[in-house]
């Protein structure tokens, strides 16, 4: 008889209420298959993106149900599938049993996420841990360190110019900052409080907009000398994302990303006569793009980053074991910047 193991499962998506979205449930413990390797998780944060996908509102990750969810996570390879180690890449030479890993990307498309204990993953989907890496950091490796080199690597911005973020205080922009920093990238970061704006310098960011009392756009034509940044990195939908598109330059490019149920308002006058380009931005898509060489080089160098402390996640606000998931849903949808909530177990 097949050993079991603690798992949370989608029976119906719920958009009102999430946490009746789910049950925790025992399922059996499946063998790797070909080319698979079987891995223990250890950790798994609990993001907005996760939440969505509870609700059945997260771009086309609909999964049969039941399904796991859970995008994000840390664990340990336990075993390995026939033909798992057909890789002969210096990468590949790493991942033995024992070995903590990443998944990129975990199988949750097909129903298959990091909520529950042993997760079969293709083995070309693993990225070694380094050591210098916790396995708090580890787990939230994925969904803000790699879209954070995701907008540098796509946007390209020239030096002494200025990349324009909004909600900077965010996880996301906080690692962005830092990253930015070391990349040599100049970065004009927006936040709606004087605490935000003071925590934001003590991580080093050198210019702080408070939206709140400051008129974003003369702001940015001042401190980029009437040119406008050079792109815009935007999270925030309705009447709060309107300046950012009169801010950025002439011809500029501003990413969308993470609305859900939102309206972008664009002021016809910035897309019309000024030629600026609306995008919206994916990570799945972008490393989509990437080739295999390129994709496997770009995520080492993240870790990389993580492993030298140029990106460091917040410690987490709480861990809950996987059991006591419901509880651990409804305290992240709280919201807040200062850290995730860690599913244990």
């Amino acid at each position: 008889m097949a050993e079991k193991q603690i798992a949370v499962v989608v029976r119906q998506y719920n958009k009102e209420e999430p946490t009746k979205a789910i049950d925790v449930v025992e399922k059996a413990i499946r063998e790797p298959g070909q080319g698979q390797a079987q891995v223990r998780m250890i950790y798994r944060p609990i993001n907005p993106s996760d939440i969505f996908c509870c609700q059945g509102i997260y771009g086309g990750f609909r999964p049969k149900l039941p399904a796991a969810p859970g995008l994000e996570g840390v664990g340990i390879i336990t075993k390995l599938g026939p033909r798992a180690t057909s890789r002969t890449t210096h990468t590949a030479r790493q991942l033995k049993e024992g070995r903590r890993v990443v998944g990129v990307p975990w199988p949750s498309a097909e129903g298959e996420g990091t909520w529950q204990q042993y997760v079969n993953v293709p083995f070309e989907h693993l990225i070694p841990v380094r050591d210098e890496v916790s396995s708090e950091d580890a787990a939230q490796y994925l969904i803000n360190p790699v879209t954070a080199l995701g907008f540098l690597e796509d946007l390209k911005v020239p030096p002494g110019k200025y990349l324009l973020q909004n909600a900077a205080n965010s996880v996301l922009g906080k690692e962005l900052i830092s990253l930015a920093k070391r990349r040599g990238t100049k970065l004009i970061n927006v936040v709606r409080r004087d605490e935000a704006a003071n925590e934001l310098k003590q991580l080093g960011a050198e210019v702080v907009i408070n939206s709140k009392t400051e008129n974003v756009v003369d702001r940015v034509m001042e401190i980029t000398g009437n040119e406008g940044a050079w792109a815009v990195i935007n999270p925030i939908g309705g009447e709060a994302s309107r300046p950012f598109f009169s801010a950025v330059r002439e011809g500029g490019l501003i990413y969308i990303f993470s609305l859900f149920g939102e309206v972008v308002i664009v002021p016809m006058y910035d897309l019309h006569f000024r030629d600026i380009t609306v995008r919206g931005f994916w990570l799945n898509k972008w490393l989509g793009r990437l080739s295999k060489e390129e994709r496997e080089g770009k995520l080492l160098e993240v870790m990389d980053y993580m492993a030298d402390g140029t990106i460091k996640p917040p410690p987490p606000r709480a861990k809950y074991h996987l059991k006591d998931v419901k509880a651990a849903m409804k305290e992240a949808m709280k919201g807040g910047s200062q850290g995730k909530i860690l599913l244990e177990g």
